[in-house]
């Protein structure tokens, strides 16, 4: 069984492969416990709070446990007991290893329900590995820069009118950086402060002013 397992994700090495014929490998689309395959998982994690992912990823998780134990119900699981405690071997443990790898496209350790022995805190290792890193507030300040350009080609006959208003914004935001303007006075302090700028503060002009 273990054997199959590995040769149905892709890591039995090619020595043992004539051991044990290899199912049709699922795809992601067809893995019950990631409706959608790798890409909406990745696509959902995005768009979530880091409370509402871990939750996310602990429910797919516990789903994922309770079918290699053969529970009926993953809601019977513990999420906090330890994997040992709800009867784990090294079989299980490389298979519901396996499941994750085909759930989440990561390839994961065969220790890793070991090396975090709860549901719980496998739930905080796969978001810390599979989150997408926050923005820079460059990336930020661009984004949004862009996507006023975009409204400002839209905007149908009122856009002088929201482009000096704008440029009003912009200078009252240079201005909170110690820049004049003209953008020629202490451009190298001003630099130095946008860089040192924490994500609040970005996000405080961005939302007040603009």
């Amino acid at each position: 069984a273990g054997l199959r397992a590995r040769a149905e994700t892709g890591d039995l090495p090619s020595i043992l492969r004539g051991l044990v014929r290899a199912p049709r490998r699922a795809t992601a689309t067809g893995n019950p416990g990631a409706p959608g395959g790798v890409a909406e998982l990745m696509t959902r994690l995005a768009t979530l709070t880091r409370d509402e992912a871990i939750r996310m990823l602990t429910e797919r998780v516990r789903t994922h446990v309770a079918a290699v134990l053969a529970h009926g119900n993953p809601e019977q699981v513990s999420v906090d007991r330890a994997f040992n405690q709800l009867g784990f071997d090294s079989l299980t443990a490389v298979e519901l290893r396996n499941r994750l790898n085909i759930d989440t496209g990561l390839r994961l350790p065969p220790t890793v329900v070991f090396d975090h022995p709860t549901i719980s805190s496998l739930a905080e290792f796969l978001f810390s590995t599979l989150a997408p890193a926050p923005p820079s507030p460059e990336e930020m300040l661009r984004g949004a820069l862009e996507r006023v350009g975009s409204m400002l080609t839209s905007a149908n006959g009122d856009g002088e009118a929201i482009r000096s208003k704008l440029v009003a914004v912009l200078q009252s935001g240079l201005a909170r950086f110690g820049a004049a303007p003209d953008g020629t006075d202490r451009p190298d302090t001003v630099v130095d402060k946008i860089d040192s700028a924490s994500d609040e503060e970005i996000f405080a002009l961005i939302d007040n002013e603009l």
